[in-house]
Parts: C-alpha cells; structure tokens; sequence
C-alpha cells in the first residue's frame, strides 16, 4: 500500500476535492513544490498554477458532492491516477499528514471551457500590448493555467 496524504481542495464557493492522494504538486512561494505523506509542517501561498494531486486513491470526491466515476467507497484504495486544477493563488497549510488549499478561484480541469480560456488568454494579451501591463499579465496567467490544466487531461485522456 502506498504512502497516503489527506487533501482537501476548498474555494468559498466548494470543496473541489477531498480525499486520499500519493503526491500533491503545486506552485508555492515561487517555486514548484510537492507534498507527500508525512510531509513536515508547512504554510505558503500559492501561486497561479496547475495543481496535481498524483496517485489519487478511491473514495476521493473531485466535485465535493460524490465520488468520481471510478471511485468506490470511501474504504476502497484503488489506485484513480491523476486529478488536475487550475488555482488561481491562495494558501497550502501542512500539518499532521492532511494537505489543505485554499484558493479564492479554482477549476478542476474537467470543468474548464478551454474555449472561453483561450478567448480570455486572447484578450488579455490584447491589453498586454496596449500597454495594461499589471491586471492583463495576471488575465493571461491565469487563462494559461486553465488552459494548460484542461489541455493536460484530455491529453491524458486520450491516452488510455
């Protein structure tokens, strides 16, 4: 059996995801970081960034409100793979083997409209080049991230 961590993914609006993972792997403080069971204490904030949670066990519930196609009961520890988010920043606290983030905005990747995302990345660009400089370079980050999340999935996806 594989060494487990407790993640819960929490927006105000839901939790997106709460359950069982090998490996979460994020973007925080500046620098990609990955968490794994019984991982030492930790608090940093999060930046724009594909999040990753690896080797994600049955039993989790990727929407909040019930498992995943694929999952069982919450005793069941088949192996589910890989579940992706785009996180729009926040807060990754670590304490005793339970990973939690918090993040004002996130997506999981199923759930992105990769259309939309790029239409925003677009626009954002646009304002880029007309010189709003600060607000467009955080549009186009994030579009990027929604996009790379999404595109990531169904790559994989297409895979199996």
């Amino acid at each position: 059996m594989a060494n487990l961590t407790h993640v819960d993914l929490i927006t105000p609006e839901r939790v997106l995801f709460s359950g069982d993972a090998e490996a979460v792997v994020l973007r925080a403080d500046g620098a990609d970081t990955t968490f794994l069971a019984n991982h030492m204490d930790y608090i940093g904030a999060v930046d724009i960034c594909v999040l990753r949670l690896e080797g994600v066990q049955g039993g989790g519930t990727p929407s909040g409100d019930a498992p995943a196609s694929g999952a069982g009961s919450a005793g069941d520890v088949a192996p589910r793979g890989e579940v992706l988010a785009a996180v729009h920043g926040g807060f990754v606290k670590v304490a005793d083997n339970k990973v939690t983030v918090v993040a004002g905005v996130a997506e999981l990747a199923e759930e992105i409209d990769v259309t939309r995302a790029q239409r925003a990345l677009e626009a954002a660009e646009s304002r880029l080049s007309a010189g709003e400089l600060a607000e467009a370079d955080l549009a186009a980050a994030r579009a990027r991230v929604r996009i790379a999340a999404a595109v990531k999935l169904k790559a994989d996806l297409g895979r199996l």
